[in-house]
């Protein structure tokens, strides 16, 4: 005679549910601060190579068209621009008929019927562009040496000591790129709202770009300027 085996299974008791959703709850507040730290350390890895390519671009670009161009960052802010250099008296460096932008925002156009001399227009905006989300500019670091301070004096800007100083309108100090390849001896730093930052240091007499990490900062030193 066969025994019938006994199929009931006892249930999921309230104590074994409460313990699991716990371990499930450290489980979560383990991974989510993890899963936010990484995200966050992207975009800073992110906006890093992104800026990297649009100076290496910058640069090319000023070889080929025999133009300056500059780069200035919204300090603790997220945007920046990468412009055209030419001061009011260098109509020379500019093609008859050309449109260019000057520092300022403004557009100038040579006029070709009074033989390549440039006329002012009025206003003029720059097209910014923006950091990854959360990320800022915590510093640019130029060296001003003669070259470059007498490209920004011919713009009629204030020339700033060495060192992180920007101009009146926050943003930073004017980085050049020369059609001879070189460029101004500078450092960007920036920073996310973790208080990592990360750096783009370029070398002035040959124009080259590296990346580096920084020591991280306090976060609550960290200023953000609303666009």
């Amino acid at each position: 005679m066969f025994r019938q085996k006994n199929s009931n299974r006892p249930g999921i008791t309230l104590f074994e549910l409460l313990l699991v959703m716990a371990i499930l709850v450290a489980v979560a507040g383990i991974a989510i601060p993890t899963i936010d730290s990484m995200v966050t350390s992207r975009r800073l890895s992110e906006s890093i190579t992104q800026l990297k390519n649009e100076l290496m671009e910058a640069r090319v670009t000023a070889m080929r068209t025999g133009q300056a161009q500059v780069m200035q960052g919204t300090i603790n802010g997220n945007t920046y621009s990468i412009v055209p250099w030419l001061g009011t008296n260098d109509s020379s460096d500019a093609s008859l008929g050309a449109t260019v932008q000057t520092a300022d925002g403004s557009v100038v156009e040579t006029d070709s019927s009074a033989g390549g001399a440039t006329s002012m227009s009025e206003g003029g905006t720059q097209d910014m562009k923006e950091l990854g989300e959360g990320v800022v500019f915590f510093g640019v670091e130029t060296l001003i040496d003669s070259r470059n301070a007498l490209e920004i004096q011919k713009t009629g800007e204030a020339i700033p000591a060495n060192g992180s100083g920007g101009t009146t309108n926050g943003l930073s100090s004017p980085l050049l790129l020369y059609p001879d390849g070189s460029c101004t001896t500078a450092q960007i730093v920036l920073v996310d709202e973790r208080g990592r930052r990360m750096a783009i240091q370029l070398r002035g007499i040959t124009g080259q770009l590296s990346s580096l990490r920084l020591t991280s900062v306090d976060p609550s030193s960290v200023s953000v300027v609303a666009p």
